[in-house]
């Protein structure tokens, strides 16, 4: 008899946006069939901006029902000890609202997997109390798998939850490849491309700079387009204070079909973090062939080679930032070069390989389960 594997995933909405529910999304379309899979939802709604609907007392109030209702299908499963967990997991409030899942789990003895997609090395709000933090690393560190993104963070987490190697899994976030990539190489001008959540840590006010800073010969040449939420009305603000507004397109959080109308349509991918765990919008770009200009933070180094895929600067150095512009603005046949070495490294981490590795990663946690509570029930007739 056909059987399945029952399998419950903890995290945001796929509404949200953001890497992590783009990752959640591409799961929850690629598991094999025998995988009986389940979202839910711990946050719906972002309320951590400066704008008064974001911050809105009505809202946060929303979202803390969200968790609440989380909670209590999660219990409800995990009592029941039938159920595989995957837990996505990343900093701030992020690992407030996990933590306490995995609390949860581990104390009920379930078995799950926690996937780690923090940015930073500071997981906790400065106002958490230590005593608050352990309950919570405790919670995490009873993972039957953890799952990293890099080698970098496999060390980190690792040191950090005392865990052996053996008990983590090295898993770079999918790339969903197109089956072909444009020919960029007699196009007129530079089309640069942001993706992701406009603020500090991603670099986007250090973009406008270097655009500003830029000869006028090649600014004239070059086209931003920023497609993100976050601090847009401060990114705009600051193209019209640097006087390059005319250069610069901020089109707020945009629909999957819209995102990859914008890969194909630009020519350079720009993404000079801060911090990062593994970007999708670098693995998105890598995938339709764009040469990047980023930088080597949390792990991207690891597959990242400077000069041949990409070009690496160091955070916040916007001199740098405006020289790789010019550079690849003079050079069309380096960025077709580039773009098609960025193509073939991104290759390695396949959606079909990344779904092989996690599946992988659910039948063990099943096979432990008790043998009268397994994980694997019955199928479905059709």
């Amino acid at each position: 008899m056909a059987r399945t594997i029952r399998v419950v995933s903890v995290g945001p909405a796929m509404c949200v946006p953001g890497g992590m529910s783009r990752v959640m999304e591409l799961i929850s379309t690629h598991l094999p069939s025998h995988i009986g899979y389940k979202a839910i939802s711990t946050f719906t709604k972002y309320t951590g901006y400066n704008d008064a609907e974001g911050t809105a007392p009505g809202r946060i109030l929303g979202q803390a029902f969200v968790f609440f209702w989380a909670f209590v299908q999660v219990l409800i499963l995990a009592l029941g000890r039938r159920t595989v967990f995957h837990v996505h997991v990343s900093g701030g409030g992020s690992i407030l609202r996990k933590g306490i899942i995995c609390v949860l789990l581990r104390s009920l003895r379930c078995q799950y997997v926690v996937h780690n997609h923090q940015a930073g090395d500071t997981l906790f709000h400065e106002w958490v109390p230590l005593f608050c933090q352990r309950i919570l690393l405790w919670g995490l560190s009873g993972a039957g798998r953890m799952i990293v993104l890099s080698h970098f963070w496999r060390d980190y987490y690792s040191s950090l939850l005392d865990l052996p190697l053996n008990r983590m899994v090295l898993l770079p976030n999918p790339a969903d490849l197109p089956e072909s990539i444009p020919d960029r190489s007699k196009r007129e001008g530079l089309n640069l491309i942001f993706l992701g959540r406009i603020g500090v840590r991603k670099g986007a006010f250090d973009i406008i700079r270097a655009l500003a800073a830029l000869p006028e010969d090649v600014r004239s040449r070059c086209r931003l387009t920023m497609a993100g939420d976050g601090d847009t009305n401060e990114a705009r603000a600051l193209a019209e204070e640097l006087g390059c507004s005319d250069r610069v397109s901020i089109t707020g959080w945009i629909a999957k079909a819209d995102v990859q109308q914008l890969l194909v349509e630009s020519d350079v991918l720009m993404l000079p973090s801060y911090a990062e765990g593994m970007a999708m919008a670098l693995i998105e770009g890598m995938s339709w062939g764009l040469p990047v200009v980023t930088t080597g933070v949390g792990g991207a180094s690891e597959f990242l080679e400077q000069g041949r895929n990409c070009i690496l600067v160091t955070p916040g150095d916007v001199p740098g930032i405006a020289d790789a512009i010019s550079e690849l603005a003079g050079n069309p046949a380096f960025r077709q070069h580039m773009g098609c070495a960025a193509r073939e490294t991104i290759s390695r981490f396949s959606l079909d390989n990344y779904i092989v590795t996690l599946n992988e990663v659910y039948e063990e946690l099943a096979r432990r389960l008790p043998a009268n509570q397994s994980a694997v029930v019955p199928a479905p007739q059709a």
